[in-house]
């Protein structure tokens, strides 16, 4: 069974999937993304490096990282480590751990965990439920609960989450959500769609006085990877993002992966 990793990325959700059936697999990203107004925020451009190993039939250890620079806010890289692991027949887990570089948008260390319930004569739905904690290199942290399930049909995967987002300092509430559509088989060709939308909320403690601040996000995706022959492939991905009274975001991605 295909392994989809949700993640919640400072502004609104952000979808990563990972192919992880391979015995091992390196995946290279290069990623364009031009806000508008440009003259405000300019463009950010980032690197993308994740491997997996391989743990045993029932273990996928996975380690990577991300080189990012940004107009306005500077360069600066995240680190990854974690797993993928298969306990019973009916459970499976995802665990990670994050630390990020000094910087205004990367967190100082992040930690996830997703339990992944399975169901169904054939396995063929999954309940999962999340949680993440961010501590950031200023005051902010959050805490991102998460609940959600998915249907596997064939070469069809139907995937929907919730999720509920709490900021510090100043316990500021919010909720996001996901649909995504995904179509194909290993070593063939995986196709998705995503939609998300919701609030992004925290309390900006960089004015005199600080306020609450919120503001809508929807964000809309397609991507695409494809296996050339049984061990290399290409990846490609196009992104659009609206953030309420700040910018949208183009996001132009491509890059390739080998299993080996």
């Amino acid at each position: 069974m295909k392994k989809t990793l949700l993640t919640i990325a400072s502004l609104g959700i952000t979808v990563s999937t990972s192919y992880a059936l391979s015995p091992k697999r390196l995946d290279v990203k290069y990623n364009y993304e031009r806000l508008d107004p440009y003259s405000t925020y300019g463009e950010w451009n980032s690197i993308d490096l994740m491997l997996y190993g391989n743990g045993g039939r029932y273990w996928t250890p996975f380690i990577g990282g991300s080189i990012m620079d940004r107009k306005v806010e500077g360069s600066a890289t995240l680190g990854v480590i974690g797993s993928y692991k298969d306990w019973t027949q009916w459970l499976y887990t995802y665990s990670a751990l994050s630390f990020g570089t000094n910087s205004e948008y990367l967190p100082k260390y992040r930690l996830d965990h997703e339990f992944n319930f399975k169901l169904g004569a054939e396995k063929q739905y999954v309940v999962s439920v999340s949680g993440t904690y961010m501590k950031y290199w200023n005051v902010h942290k959050d805490i991102v609960l998460s609940l959600g399930g998915s249907i596997y049909r064939g070469k069809f995967v139907g995937i929907f989450r919730y999720f509920h987002n709490i900021s510090k300092p100043g316990n500021i509430h919010s909720t996001s959500y996901l649909i995504s559509l995904e179509y194909g088989a290993e070593k063939d060709h995986w196709t998705y769609i995503n939609f998300s939308w919701g609030k992004q909320a925290y309390l900006a403690t960089y004015l005199s006085n600080p306020e609450e601040i919120r503001q809508n996000a929807t964000i809309i995706g397609i991507g695409h990877r494809h296996w050339l022959n049984n061990n290399f492939g290409l990846i490609g991905e196009l992104e659009y993002m609206r953030l309420e009274d700040s910018y949208n975001k183009y996001k132009i991605s491509g890059g390739f992966f080998v299993d080996f």
